[in-house]
């Protein structure tokens, strides 16, 4: 059925405004800040789905398959105008034996998975907060893990903990982040990587591009 048409009876309902779902490894901090623009919005349907509540690595593949499982049972269509984003972080474990190949093999896998679907994947490396950091500093540091960016994300945000919200902090900075996230992709881009960045790329966030869509 084409979209704003009256649909017959017995047919399922479709949403008139076009979907952008978006499905979180994190069952808190990516939640919690998307969930604002869904409330700010009112020509776009925004779904956010967290995933993991507990702590451990990103399954990247468990990721796309849920988004794919509430696409289907939601009526979600690409064709049709919706859009499917898995938000995600490069999450490395230096502790297991070559982490930088071994990633790269489960994201590569998970890229051909979404591709197949429609859906698009928001990498952040090393993690979300990158993402948080980029609205108050333009900066290409190599950060290791989720500690080395929180430890430089609360010189602006000292009390700032994954539980907490701070989207109303950062609500102001959003243009300065997706201009500085383009100029961290610009970046690398002009040191020899190519689009898509693997995870041996490090720092960089692809967020920006959907906080664009739901502006």
């Amino acid at each position: 059925m084409a979209r704003g048409k009256i649909e017959k009876r017995g047919q399922r309902r479709r949403k008139i405004k076009p979907v952008i779902l978006i499905v979180t490894e994190g069952s808190q901090t990516e939640p919690k800040y998307f969930e604002h623009y869904r409330n700010r919005q009112t020509n776009i349907d925004i779904r956010v789905v967290g995933s993991r509540t507990s702590g451990g690595e990103t399954d990247y593949l468990s990721l796309i398959r849920k988004a794919v499982e509430y696409q289907n049972k939601n009526q979600i269509s690409v064709s049709e105008g919706d859009s499917v984003w898995v938000v995600a972080d490069g999450d490395v474990n230096y502790n297991n034996p070559d982490p930088i190949t071994a990633k790269d093999s489960l994201l590569s896998k998970a890229r051909k998975m979404a591709d197949a679907k429609g859906i698009q994947i928001a990498l952040s490396n090393p993690c979300f907060e990158f993402w948080y950091l980029l609205h108050f500093q333009y900066t290409t540091k190599f950060f290791k893990d989720y500690p080395a960016v929180k430890n430089a994300l609360t010189t602006y945000l000292p009390d700032y903990e994954k539980a907490g919200d701070v989207y109303n902090q950062l609500a102001e900075h959003t243009a300065i982040a997706i201009q500085n996230a383009k100029r961290v992709e610009q970046y690398h881009l002009q040191n020899d990587s190519s689009n898509p960045f693997g995870i041996a790329v490090n720092p960089f966030t692809d967020i920006y591009q959907l906080v664009e869509s739901l502006l």
